[in-house]
């Protein structure tokens, strides 16, 4: 079947407003998304972009600065959701002004009509520069979750920067202006190839969105929406994951159990948003507190917590519970103006050749004894702390 101008360029309307529709489409139901946002806004512009080309066959204003104007705003926009989607900090200020700088170079060579070789470079230069940068932010800047979409999608820009390489090469080798059926076949070739990757960065995106959405809601799946921290599950998980690699090395591995004092008289007392903000607190005091490397924590249920501490002896954890203890003695909670007292009870266990499960049972008998003591208070789960430690 033979493709002329006029259809491929109907071909390429007709794609780059679908998958414009169909990404303002999803950008209505993925609300959480912004980077969706900016991309639909992309295809459409490159879509009005292809319409003003089309419009205007002689190469004048309307397709000269109008359609390579709304181009380089669409690549920047394309760069700036990926930036957003990966989470790397880039200003919209740095790709306009790169936007405006090649519309500075086309309307002085609608002024003053270059040669067809440095016409050539320029417009591969162009497309080159846009898909180098898009492919450094998805290879250099993207998190390791979301890299096999972002692979994809930078071999996507790195076949459109080879196919835009390649053609400026052909453009610019002797004979080739001569050459009618030639120059007929590269604009034929630039138009059906401009439609096959609008539809594979297109696909690319759509990776890459369903990659985050995958990896939020493993996240999600795995963090208390109240602190922040592992939930119950995955505080477990990782835990016993590192208490087990610790064991097989011979370590030792201590875990703390923390339970908040009279945490029930302080929702009775203050109502259940002061309790929120006392676990908060809570929280932030352990941040503060100069926990060895490797430290798991996490929301244990309630108000307690679960705080791992793979490869780490007896005099260590005790050294870490007696620093979170008292600071958060020393720090009251506020709310609305006043101060909450807040105190923990602590219970500790540690050894190399307890598993995981043993562990938390002897860290909970521990806490016990410490609540039973008078609470506020350090418990080593053995008859008595490590001889070095004062607690």
């Amino acid at each position: 079947m033979h493709l002329d101008l006029f259809t491929l360029g109907v071909m390429g309307l007709a794609v780059g407003a679908t998958i414009s529709l169909s990404f303002t489409l999803l950008g209505l139901v993925l609300r959480g998304m912004p980077a969706l946002r900016i991309w639909a806004a992309a295809f459409w512009i490159i879509t009005l972009a292809g319409l003003a080309q089309g419009l205007d066959e002689r190469d004048t204003f309307l397709s000269a600065i109008v359609g390579n104007a709304l181009i380089a705003i669409a690549n920047a926009a394309m760069l700036m959701g990926i930036a957003v989607h990966v989470r790397y900090p880039l200003r919209w200020r740095w790709p306009l002004l790169l936007s405006a700088a090649f519309l500075g170079l086309q309307v002085l060579f609608l002024l003053v009509p270059p040669s067809q070789s440095l016409e050539a470079i320029v417009f591969g230069a162009k497309s080159v520069v846009w898909d180098a940068w898009m492919i450094w932010v998805l290879l250099r800047r993207s998190p390791r979750d979301l890299r096999v979409s972002c692979m994809f999608t930078a071999l996507v820009f790195a076949a459109d920067a080879a196919f835009y390489l390649l053609r400026s090469v052909v453009m610019v080798a002797p004979g080739t202006a001569s050459q009618v059926l030639l120059a007929t076949q590269l604009v034929t070739a630039n138009y059906l190839f401009a439609i096959i990757c609008t539809f594979l960065v297109s696909t690319g995106f759509t990776l890459l969105l369903a990659e985050r959405l995958t990896l939020d809601l493993r996240t999600m799946a795995r963090t208390d929406g109240l602190t922040g921290l592992r939930n119950r599950n995955a505080v477990i998980e990782d835990g016993r994951r590192a208490v087990e690699a610790c064991r097989a090395r011979g370590q030792t591995s201590s875990v703390l159990l923390l339970d908040l004092d009279r945490f029930k008289a302080i929702n009775d007392n203050w109502g259940h948003h002061a309790g929120d903000e006392v676990l908060r607190h809570f929280v932030q005091i352990v941040r503060v507190v100069q926990l060895p490397e490797g430290a798991l924590l996490g929301r244990y249920g309630g108000e307690e917590f679960l705080l791992v501490l793979p490869g780490i002896d007896a005099a260590q954890a005790i050294v870490a519970a007696e620093g979170v203890r008292s600071r958060l003695a020393a720090a009251p909670a506020q709310h609305s103006g006043e101060q909450i007292g807040v105190t923990t009870s602590v219970g500790v266990a540690g050894a190399a050749d307890m598993d995981f499960d043993a562990l938390i049972t002897a860290a909970d008998a521990a806490l016990y004894r410490a609540k039973h003591h008078g609470r506020n208070r350090v418990e080593w789960a053995g008859h008595r702390a490590p001889a070095t430690i004062a607690v």
